[in-house]
């Protein structure tokens, strides 16, 4: 039985830089899409694990364009933080994502915590 090639693949962020990181993983001849190809928004990540928030893109893309999704979701996990602020992080960097915002808020619950953290 011979194997299939990929050749489309539906990469399941509407993030540009995500999108790049992952095409420049992948090999030059797969093409790569994204939902923005199809005018399609992200859904609801309402999973209580990055597992489950991947599994909901990748299903909500795959099924709306019958193709092969890869999602992804991340975050920061902070031991001293139990985990914090992990499938948060997103909200930790606020509307606009801004990782400075995100990194000055983990620097204020630490501080919280412990002062010499």
């Amino acid at each position: 039985m011979q194997k299939k090639k990929i050749l489309n693949l539906l990469i399941g962020s509407n993030n540009q830089g995500k999108i790049k990181e992952i095409k420049d993983l992948l090999p030059n001849h797969i093409q790569i899409l994204a939902p923005s190809d199809y005018k399609l928004r992200s859904p609801k990540e309402n999973g209580k694990t990055f597992e489950q928030n991947s599994l909901i893109k990748a299903k909500f893309f795959s099924k709306k364009t019958k193709m092969i999704c890869l999602a992804d979701d991340s975050g920061l996990e902070v031991d001293l933080l139990n985990g914090d602020p992990g499938i948060y992080s997103a909200g930790w960097a606020g509307k606009k994502n801004n990782f400075n915002l995100a990194i000055n808020k983990v620097y204020e619950e630490l501080n919280k915590k412990d002062k010499n953290w």
